[in-house]
């Protein structure tokens, strides 16, 4: 019996994903923690500075301004150049810029443009490094499940990072000195830094005897091939729709806690931190739930579940059932970028990766910028409940609408048409070679 049990244990037990591996989820956990830290304590510092609501405003929004300026070209970058090297550079660069505010803010040079120029530089720093570190991934774990498990530690490093851990130690830090998250976040960024350093062999593209084509010309090439490849196109849009009901919820979320919901600061604190609670719930049991229920299955129902969730929200007078349906947002989405960004890392041909990625999330963000203006205008013209039911419908209407391209029989033939070999069950979770890793394109060439 103890014999059975054993060997039963051993069939079961999951291999580790290796030490490259290792390197890369260490660096996310101390750039992600970094990254929380900052996040309190840059709006926290721009009131010290200014109380001009749009400058504060700004501070908080150029961050994402570089993913619209330059997330295509980046990508193609990213494609032309070696990955590894890429990582480390943007590491390099954000720690530099940070070593420098932290001086500023110790010597009280800090103004409201240093801040507005700074967060637009670590914005374009956080292209080149996610764009790459998603495009490695594949290279440093092989297998399906290997690669879900891979994603699903990275994504919980970053939601404990910047959404649980990292903002209240922003907040206690920033109290005792405004310059230390700063201190702290440049030295996540050596950590980072020195890991992705210690990454051996050679993570470019193979070499290639075709003529070198311009920027504009690769990056034509890679939103060309996620435009014409239905599954990869169609997550991208149903992730737009589900970004711009995401903003909308949240851009009135203040409103809701404190006129339906009765909150004040605390509440609507707990409430947002609900959603990270969730989330953080779902980056571990996604690869569990990968196994239980198909890709196709798992998007559409995930989607049609956040979309009951802020229903839910627009109804409920409780603030326990509120929690409870943002803890179910969170949740939802967590499962799905975890599941969903492992299929796209496999889909997407390594030698256009960076390309097909950086284009995917482009799109996926387009819904965003008009979230809270759409919002704002129904809350106004109709009631405060009509966006979140309005929105909550919408995401239904559109998972079930995108059950034909997003179907299980869909997906695996994508699957095939793109890996036309699989890796056996032996050489799944091992670590690719020391010397040269195996950045041979595993996918033929049609986020």
């Amino acid at each position: 019996m103890n014999v059975i049990s054993k060997d039963k244990k051993e069939k079961t037990a999951q291999p580790g994903l290796g030490s490259s591996f290792n390197k890369v989820w260490v660096a996310a956990i101390a750039s992600s923690w970094g990254d929380g830290v900052q996040m309190a304590a840059l709006p926290l510092l721009a009131i010290q500075l200014t109380t001009d609501p749009l400058l504060i405003g700004a501070v908080g929004a150029i961050g994402t301004l570089p993913w619209f300026l330059l997330g295509l070209p980046a990508g193609a970058l990213v494609d032309r150049w070696d990955r590894r090297k890429v990582m480390l550079r943007a590491d390099l660069v954000r720690f530099t810029i940070l070593t420098l505010l932290t001086l500023a803010v110790l010597t009280d040079h800090a103004n409201i443009t240093l801040l507005i120029a700074a967060g637009f530089a670590l914005g374009c720093g956080d292209i080149f490094f996610d764009i790459s570190a998603q495009a490695v991934l594949p290279v440093v774990v092989t297998g399906d499940q290997a690669l879900i498990r891979a994603n699903s530690r990275i994504s919980a490093a970053q939601i404990n990072g910047e959404q649980l851990a990292g903002p209240p130690i922003g907040g206690v830090l920033f109290s005792l000195s405004h310059s230390l998250p700063f201190l702290g976040n440049a030295l996540s960024f050596l950590i980072s830094a020195l890991c992705v350093n210690s990454l051996k062999g050679n993570f470019a593209n193979p070499p290639t005897t075709q003529p070198t084509t311009s920027l504009r010309t690769e990056v034509a090439e890679g939103l060309r091939w996620l435009l014409k490849h239905r599954v990869l196109r169609t997550l991208a849009g149903t992730a737009a729709i589900g970004n711009l009901v995401f903003t909308a919820k949240m851009s009135l979320l203040v409103l809701l806690a404190k006129n339906q919901l009765g909150l004040g600061d605390i509440g609507y604190g707990l409430l947002l931190s609900s959603t990270a609670v969730g989330a953080f719930i779902g980056s571990f049991l996604s690869a569990p739930i990968s196994k239980k229920i198909q890709v196709g299955t798992m998007r559409c129902v995930g989607m049609s579940i956040e979309g009951l969730a802020v229903l839910g929200l627009g109804l409920t007078t409780s603030p326990w059932i509120a929690g409870a349906m943002m803890a179910t947002i969170g949740f939802s989405m967590s499962v799905q970028i975890v599941i969903v960004g492992a299929l796209r890392q496999r889909l997407a041909p390594t030698e256009i990766r960076g390309r097909v990625l950086s284009a995917s999330r482009l799109i996926s963000l387009m819904g965003a910028p008009f979230g809270g203006i759409l919002a704002g205008y129904l809350a106004s013209t109709t009631s405060l409940r009509t966006p979140f039911i309005t929105g909550g419908l919408l995401m239904i209407i559109v998972a079930l609408a995108s059950l034909p391209a997003l179907s299980n029989h869909a997906i695996q033939q994508a699957t095939n048409e793109t890996t036309p070999t699989e890796p056996s069950e032996e050489t799944a979770d091992t670590e690719p070679s020391e010397e040269t890793p195996d950045t041979t394109p595993k996918h033929a060439t049609s986020k």
